[in-house]
């Protein structure tokens, strides 16, 4: 009986700690709960700090880790070439002008014609200028007149500084209406304007007789057949550029017929531009295509800078250049590699070509 009274004892007591130990962390649970309450956006900062802290930390332990692939080398073609854009421009222009303008009393081909070398284009009226041309003669003849008697007047007399200075005066103003009768023929043979060269009347101020031109109205003529297409290279890449080098040219307007093309010329100075010094270079064209294009088109040429036939090639984004020599590790054993020193050729934007310092047979380290 004495036993069962001490365990009930022992009982109640046990139920009444963990009671209170129920009690007491209800409280500690309704704290941490009240805390939590309190401190809940300084927690969520903290969780998206520890969030893109362990992300920053997990990509780049990711980065470290390269992703290599093996590759052996490849034999190919590979060429090296430069693009650029540019224009198309004529390299023979001739903008005619009347010296004084005047009435026009005739007109030749149209705009838009074929005109041969030495072709009237226009004429404007002469009258005028051959009465002035006349009245420039009389007045010569006037001169020249007082002039012989000046000089029969004192061939007999002694020679003075009065003497002296009337003669230079008179020899001047004869010179005078000597240059009036040259300047007056010069403008009469100014009235005709005629084409310097063969090709194409691309502007012409007027199409009919009667009009009045000015001195600022001009006729055009281009030579089609000495159209050049004109690209401008950055100063980094034209001492690549070379006399010769071939070239295909492809205008915006026709990307389905490229023109077959050489580097003609370079220009000795430079154009500077808002993306830098430049260097204009001309690529002919070709006089059977000339009749399709026109002044001013635009377009691209690639330029054929190098060829190398049945190349030796490995992906550029395996090499690697350290004091002006370049490197690549091959692969001896497994995933292990060795950094072994090569010799280049020709580079594109994707391969390049191994001279020396690797075999077929060899792989080489390609990052991904």
């Amino acid at each position: 009986m004495l036993y069962w009274q001490i365990a009930n004892r022992n009982l109640l007591l046990h139920m009444i700690c963990i009671i209170e130990s129920y009690d007491s962390m209800k409280v500690k649970i309704r704290k941490i709960s009240n805390w939590l309450v309190d401190h809940w956006i300084w927690l969520l900062v903290s969780l998206v700090v520890l969030g893109g802290i362990g992300y920053w930390y997990y990509s780049k332990t990711q980065a470290a880790i390269t992703q290599t692939q093996f590759e052996k080398p490849q034999r190919q073609t590979i060429e090296r070439t430069i693009d650029a854009a540019g224009i198309i421009r004529a390299d023979q222009i001739a903008r005619l002008r009347f010296l004084a303008g005047g009435k026009v009393t005739f007109v030749g081909p149209k705009e838009g014609e074929w005109v041969k070398k030495g072709q009237t284009l226009a004429v404007i009226d002469r009258a005028t200028l051959q009465k002035q041309l006349q009245q420039n003669l009389n007045s010569y003849e006037r001169e020249r007149y007082d002039w012989e008697g000046y000089k029969e007047d004192i061939k007999d007399t002694a020679s003075t500084n009065d003497i002296e200075r009337d003669t230079k005066s008179n020899q001047l103003t004869l010179n005078d209406t000597v240059l009036s009768v040259e300047i007056q023929d010069i403008a009469i043979r100014n009235t005709v304007l005629s084409a310097p060269f063969a090709g194409i009347l691309t502007v012409s101020p007027t199409t009919s007789a009667g009009v009045q031109l000015t001195a600022a109205d001009f006729f055009e003529v281009v030579d089609p057949e000495s159209m050049q297409f004109i690209a401008r290279i950055d100063e980094a890449d034209i001492a690549q550029i070379q006399e010769g080098q071939s070239a295909v040219i492809e205008l915006d307007a026709f990307r389905d017929k490229p023109i077959e093309s050489r580097v003609s010329a370079i220009s000795f100075t430079s154009v500077e531009t808002g993306s830098g010094t430049q260097f204009e270079v001309e690529f002919p064209i070709a006089s059977a295509a000339t009749g399709q294009f026109r002044l001013g088109m635009n377009g691209d040429v690639t330029i054929k800078l190098g060829k190398s036939e049945n190349a030796f090639t490995i992906p550029l984004l395996a090499t690697r250049t350290r004091s002006g020599k370049t490197y690549v590790d091959v692969k001896v054993a497994g995933s292990k590699t060795e950094e072994r020193e090569i010799e280049t050729g020709i580079e594109t934007d994707e391969r390049i070509e191994v001279v020396s310092g690797l075999s077929e047979n060899d792989e080489v380290a390609v990052p991904e």
